[in-house]
């Protein structure tokens, strides 16, 4: 065996798998380590809940909402009132652009609100789901900002409903003139 070949056999295995390589050239490159992927898998994470943590107060998922209707149709809006909803802004007959501020008050279960602004044909423009700042047993605060696109000025609804303590629907709503952005 000559002197070298004798080295390199004699070498610790790190230093001879560098000098050798894979294929016999190159330096060799072992795959990253646990503690790497650990911490690439820790940044992958945070960025993925970073980019799906945007809404604020949201409570769940938006669908479409089930249409409930305020009046019936071919007549001008009324408002709606219900002791467990009360709607403070907008006042009624408001004219509003987007996005439109909703303000109110409420007691229903848990706290939990849909807010929809209805277009004149009765069809939902936006709507969201929001909570109280206390619910069973208690009124609370709520608000929320509604953004809705229309092509010209309308008639339109403000909707809030949510359970009531006795378990049924409780609705308040406001009819408004709806501007266009």
């Amino acid at each position: 065996m000559t002197t070298s070949r004798v080295a390199r056999v004699l070498s610790p295995l790190h230093h001879r798998a560098r000098s050798l390589g894979r294929d016999g050239g190159g330096p060799w490159v072992p795959p990253a380590s646990g503690g790497e992927r650990a911490r690439f898998a820790g940044v992958l994470l945070v960025g993925c809940l970073l980019a799906g943590c945007t809404a604020d107060r949201v409570t769940e998922p938006l669908t479409a909402s089930p249409s409930i209707p305020t009046h019936s149709p071919g007549s001008a809006p009324t408002a709606v009132k219900n002791p467990s909803i009360k709607i403070k802004t907008p006042p009624v007959g408001a004219e509003v652009g987007t996005p439109v501020s909703i303000t109110g008050t409420a007691e229903v279960v848990h706290g939990a609100l849909t807010v929809r602004v209805l277009g004149e044909d009765h069809n939902e423009l936006a709507a969201i789901v929001v909570r109280a700042s206390c619910g069973d047993g208690c009124r609370g605060k709520f608000g929320t900002q509604l953004y809705y696109f229309i092509e010209r000025t309308q008639p339109g609804t403000i909707q809030v409903y949510g359970t009531g303590g006795d378990g049924e629907r409780a609705l308040a709503s406001v009819p408004v003139v709806l501007f266009p952005p």
